[in-house]
């Protein structure tokens, strides 16, 4: 009997590749049989070499410890980057150039001999970035999955954005009064992701494309727990998101799925995390931003004074737009290194997210808001001070704020690039890491959701019964 195959397709940057594999892995626990392979698309941004390294790392890693999940890497496309270019509208085209190698590579698969399993393909699991793939996988007769990467308030906005095209002629930004979304709170216009933000845009159409083809899926895998966005998960199961009646494709809320057993072994991960172990408990606010995470100068030296203003704790992964090289030095305040030495540390490098998140002595997250980041600062129960740059992180912040407890609401100036000033950092500083009412209640609601999220993908748990679900399902 011929082995039962997956085949993965990702989209080409680490938060979505780390996911993807992340519930390969969760799949071949619950269903050891399966046999996982994962197409690689290489992605070239001369701007930021630095965001390849963890892929290669992180592949070659699953790789030597997975003999079960096989990568194969995709020809190269000519395809490069503009720095003009809307990332949406680049990503789509990206994936979309990728076609016709992902259906050679499909179709080698099918027809490969009995020793090189897998020779049934039960699923194709594609990134919602990757519908245009829904074309390869109806034409070759195998079930096509979309898997979301991010929360279940973002596939409800892109299921229900052709609707939402339709009823709000106007750019969002022009919108008087909120946009309304099943199972989501009604949304304040600049809370929508950058790329719908300009209607006129390439971008923007790729997006109503994209919502428009997920219903054509045979299912819908999203990276969160039914405890954390019941109201939404509901909305989308019962056809609300699609009220044109179309039938909604069964969704399987999987999550969270995190990379957490991949420890740093870098000399300078231990030094800082001998530093962690010399401050309280609770006493650290830790600033971070991504992978793709920048400020100006300027809006740095802001950042520096609200910190030193609000007297706490700091750890600080400090990312200059205008180059990885810069001196700190001459970008922070002057003196302020000195100023804050022993309560504060700056780091100029890549920051282990999961190992600080983890430490006992972080209290508090200052966070971009990806959706991978606040999974894990929910995993380990580490409430957020929400400031969010771009795709759908203003999305994310509002509802882990308004909906979810678990964050703290920070003032952006969007007519200025959405600029924070030194007092309103300070301010958030201070309720997120200080004994106010507010401050208090996110950090109970944070534990709270850590064990609920560790319940989840427990054995018995919401999430685990999902994968168990999915995983027979793949084996019929």
């Amino acid at each position: 009997m011929a082995e039962t195959g997956l085949v993965f397709l990702p989209q080409a940057v680490v938060g979505h590749l780390i996911s993807t594999v992340e519930l390969a892995k969760s799949l071949l626990e619950k269903q050891p049989c399966l046999s996982i392979t994962v197409l690689l698309m290489h992605l070239h941004i001369p701007s930021n070499e630095s965001a390849t390294t963890p892929v290669t790392s992180y592949v070659q890693s699953i790789a030597a410890s997975n003999p079960r999940i096989r990568f194969i890497d995709l020809p190269l496309v000519d395809f490069p980057f503009e720095n003009n270019q809307n990332p949406s509208t680049f990503l789509s085209l990206f994936m979309e150039k990728h076609k016709s190698d992902v259906k050679e590579a499909l179709k080698r698969i099918l027809s490969s001999s009995s020793s090189s399993p897998p020779k049934r393909i039960s699923a194709f699991v594609i990134d919602f970035f990757a519908t245009t793939m829904i074309d390869i996988g109806k034409e070759l007769g195998i079930p096509t999955y979309a898997y979301c990467t991010s929360g279940a308030i973002f596939l409800a906005l892109l299921l229900y954005l052709p609707t939402l095209h339709v009823k709000v002629p106007c750019e969002f930004k022009d919108l008087q009064g909120e946009v309304e979304v099943a199972g989501i709170l009604p949304l304040p216009p600049l809370a929508m992701p950058d790329p719908m933000m300009n209607k006129k845009s390439d971008g923007y159409d790729w997006f109503v494309y994209q919502g428009g083809r997920l219903r054509e899926t045979d299912g819908l895998i999203v990276n969160t727990l039914a405890e954390l966005e019941p109201t939404t998960l509901k909305s989308i199961a019962n056809g609300e998101c699609l009220p044109d009646y179309h039938p909604t494709p069964p969704v399987y809320p999987v999550g969270p799925l995190l990379a957490l057993d991949k420890k740093s072994q870098d000399p300078e991960t231990s030094q800082l995390m001998e530093w962690l172990d010399q401050q309280p408990h609770s006493s650290v606010v830790f600033l971070c931003f991504g992978s793709m995470g920048f400020f100006s100068v300027p809006q740095l030296k802001e950042m520096a004074l609200g910190l030193e203003r609000s007297g706490h704790r700091f750890l600080w992964s400090l990312r200059c737009r205008s180059s990885t090289d810069t001196d700190i030095k001459e970008v922070l305040p002057d003196g302020f290194l000195d100023r804050t030495k022993g309560r504060g540390l700056v780091l100029q490098s890549w920051a282990p997210q999961v190992d600080i998140l983890e430490h006992a002595a972080v209290g508090g997250f200052v966070s971009h808001c990806g959706w991978n980041s606040s999974l894990e600062s929910i995993w380990f129960g580490v409430p957020m001070l929400g400031w969010p740059l771009y795709a759908e992180q203003k999305l994310n912040a509002f509802q882990l704020v308004r909906d979810y407890g678990l964050a703290v609401e920070l003032s952006l100036d969007y007519a200025k690039d959405g600029w924070v000033s030194a007092e309103e950092l300070e301010k958030g500083v201070r309720c997120l890491m200080g004994e106010s009412e507010e401050g208090q209640k996110v950090r109970k609601r944070a534990k709270e959701m850590a064990k609920a999220s560790k319940k989840a993908v427990a054995q018995g748990g919401s999430s685990f019964s999902t994968l168990e679900l999915l995983a027979e399902k793949f084996m019929l």
